[in-house]
């Protein structure tokens, strides 16, 4: 494993807002990814708001964050993160199982997405 590199104190970032679609729900969320300031990849990702403070989806969100965060510092990169992750068909649509991938994804975008 390489060694991790941990991102400066200040540097860009982007807050999205998310939502993990089952077939029974929409959970809308939002997360800040922090940028690299030469490059503009990301280097970690935070939960930002949109839950109910305390709730199990949230610490969910916010455990996933940091373990994406931290294998973002170990250098994995972000489409290598969510390529093995589960999805599921929600009317239709193949989409990520869980938050986690909703979040993976979320990394590998460069535009904003509001």
């Amino acid at each position: 494993m390489s060694e991790r590199k941990c991102p400066p104190d200040r540097r860009p970032s982007v807050t999205r807002r998310l939502t993990w679609q089952t077939d029974s729900a929409e959970h809308k969320f939002h997360v800040t990814i922090g940028l690299n300031v030469a490059t503009g990849d990301p280097v970690e990702v935070f939960y930002a708001d949109g839950l109910r403070g305390g709730s199990q989806l949230q610490h969910t969100i916010e455990d996933a964050c940091v373990l994406i965060s931290l294998l973002l510092q170990y250098g994995v990169e972000p489409q290598a993160i969510g390529k093995s992750l589960s999805t599921t068909p929600v009317y239709g649509h193949t989409r990520p199982a869980t938050v986690v991938g909703v979040i993976a994804d979320a990394i590998t975008q460069r535009e904003v997405v509001a």
